[in-house]
C-alpha cells in the first residue's frame, strides 16, 4: 500500500462514495493492480472463440496483454505476449492462427505450449529449454476461459468456484457458442464502473429498455444482487420468487443463492428470478432470440446473474446467456466487454434481437460512468452518501478496503 493510499483511510466513511483519488490516482490504480486486480481469477474470454489448434486471441488487462491460444493436444494455454529475448510483443493482432509464434524482431520462435523452439546465433551455454514463454496461472472451466496474474500460487479454482458446477453445466456453458462480441471502452475507474454494475439506483432514470423487460418490484429488491435492494422490497417480492423457484425447480432447474460478504475472497454472487410477466427472454418484444440452452426442455421465464468476482459477471436467460468483463487497464480507464453466447448447437438464432437489450445498457452505462469519472474529477466533489438501494456497493466498498489493508474511519 502506497502512502498516498495510507493518509487517505483517515478520510473514509461507511455509507459513503470513495474519495476523490480512489477514482483517479495512478498511485492508488497501482494498488489495486497488485493487491486485487493481479491476485483474482479473471474471466478472459470462452473456449469457443479459438476451437482450432493455433488459434489466439489477446486479453487485455493493465498493462499485461496474455495470449490465449489453443496448443497441438487441443488445450487453451495462456502466456504473457513478450518474447523471451529482449521483450518485443509477439502478436500484434487481437486474434489469428499461428503454427509457430515468432518474434517479428529477431525471429525466436516458440512452440503453441510456449517452449522456446529456435534462438538464432546464441552463445553455446544458452539454454533454451529456461527460454520458454512465460505462462501465466489459467484455467478452463464449463467452457470459460479465466486468467490469474499472480506470481505465487493463486486461491484454489475448485475450492472458490466449485458450487457453481450444477448451475453452469445446466445453462449449457461448456457446451456454448460465441454468437456477437460487444466492445465498450469505458474512459473511466474500474470501480465506477463496477459500482455501476453492482446497483440498479440508477435503473429506471438511465435504462428505459432494461426496465421494460422486467418487474419493477424485482429490480427494486434484486436488481443487481441478492442483497442489492431494501429489506421491504425483498419481503414484497419474496413469495412472488419463491413460487417461480418452486416451479423452475420442478423442471430442473438448479436453485440456490450466493451473497458472498467483505470477508471473502473473490465476492462472488448468484442470483436467479423472475422476468417481467410474459418475457421468456431479455429482448424488446421478450420472445427468444435463439434456442434453449444446456439442459433445459421448456422456458422457465427466469433469469441468472452470477458473479465470479466483482470484474467477471454473467447474466443467463433461458435461449442465451452474456459474459461481462470489467478490465482495468489505467487509472481512468477500463475495458468493458460482452460475449454473448448461444447453445452449441443453435443455428438459426438472431443476433440483432439478442443483443437489444444489453447493448442499448451498456452504451447507456459507458455514458453516466464517464460522466461519473468525469464530475469526480472537480476538486469540489466529496463523496456522497448511498441510498437502500446501494447496499451492494457498501459490501464492495469494505470487500475493496479489506484487500487494501484499509477500514472506514467511521
Amino acid at each position: 500500500m502506497t502512502d498516498t493510499t495510507a493518509t487517505l483511510a483517515a478520510g473514509l466513511r461507511e455509507g459513503y462514495s470513495l474519495p476523490r483519488q480512489f477514482y483517479t490516482s495512478d498511485a492508488i490504480f497501482a494498488d489495486d493492480m497488485r493487491e486485487i486486480v493481479s491476485r483474482k481469477w479473471i474471466m478472459a474470454g470462452h473456449a469457443s472463440q479459438i476451437p482450432n489448434v493455433g488459434d489466439y486471441v489477446l486479453f487485455h488487462v493493465g498493462q499485461e496483454q496474455i495470449i490465449l491460444i489453443r496448443d497441438t493436444a487441443g488445450e487453451v494455454g495462456a502466456f504473457y505476449n513478450l518474447c523471451r529475448h529482449r521483450g518485443s510483443t509477439l502478436c500484434s493482432a487481437q486474434s489469428g492462427n499461428a503454427r509457430k509464434l515468432v518474434c517479428p524482431y529477431h525471429a525466436w520462435t516458440y512452440g503453441l505450449d510456449g517452449a522456446l523452439i529456435s534462438a538464432r546465433l546464441m552463445p553455446d551455454d544458452f539454454n533454451k529449454a529456461d527460454n520458454g514463454l512465460i505462462a501465466c496461472h489459467s484455467r478452463v472451466y464449463h467452457g470459460l476461459i479465466f486468467i490469474n496474474l499472480s506470481e505465487d500460487a493463486p486461491d484454489d479454482f475448485d475450492a472458490t468456484f466449485g458450487e457453481f458446477d450444477a448451475i453452469l453445466d445446466y445453462h449449457g456453458f461448456a457446451n456454448a457458442k460465441v454468437a456477437h462480441i460487444g466492445h465498450y471502452p469505458t474512459a473511466a475507474n474500474w470501480k465506477l464502473v463496477v459500482e455501476n454494475f453492482l446497483e440498479c439506483y440508477h435503473c429506471q432514470p438511465a435504462h428505459p429498455e432494461f426496465c421494460s423487460m422486467h418487474p419493477a418490484d424485482a429490480l427494486l429488491a434484486v436488481g443487481a444482487g441478492p442483497s442489492s435492494g431494501p429489506n421491504e422490497a425483498m419481503a414484497s417480492y419474496g413469495p412472488v420468487l419463491a413460487a417461480w423457484e418452486e416451479k423452475a425447480a420442478a423442471m430442473g432447474r438448479p436453485l440456490g443463492n450466493v451473497d458472498d460478504g467483505p470477508e471473502t475472497t473473490h465476492l462472488r454472487l448468484l442470483m436467479q428470478r423472475t422476468m417481467r410477466e410474459g418475457y421468456i427472454s431479455e429482448t424488446e418484444d421478450g420472445q427468444p432470440a435463439s434456442t434453449l440452452m444446456g439442459k433445459r426442455q421448456d422456458w422457465d421465464f427466469g433469469r441468472m446473474h452470477l458473479a465470479f468476482s466483482p470484474m467477471s459477471h454473467i447474466v443467463a436467460d433461458n435461449d442465451f446467456a452474456m459474459m461481462f468483463r470489467f478490465t482495468p487497464r489505467t487509472a481512468m480507464t477500463t475495458d468493458v466487454d460482452i460475449l454473448w453466447l448461444v447453445d452449441g448447437q443453435a443455428e438459426n438464432y438472431d443476433v440483432e434481437k439478442m443483443v437489444w437489450g444489453w447493448d442499448r445498457t451498456t452504451l447507456q452505462d459507458k455514458t453516466i460512468t464517464e460522466d461519473n469519472q468525469t464530475g469526480i474529477l472537480s476538486h469540489r466533489y466529496t463523496p456522497g452518501r448511498y441510498s437502500q438501494q446501494e447496499r451492494g456497493l457498501e459490501t464492495f466498498q469494505k470487500w475493496y478496503l479489506r484487500h487494501l489493508g484499509l477500514a472506514h474511519a467511521g
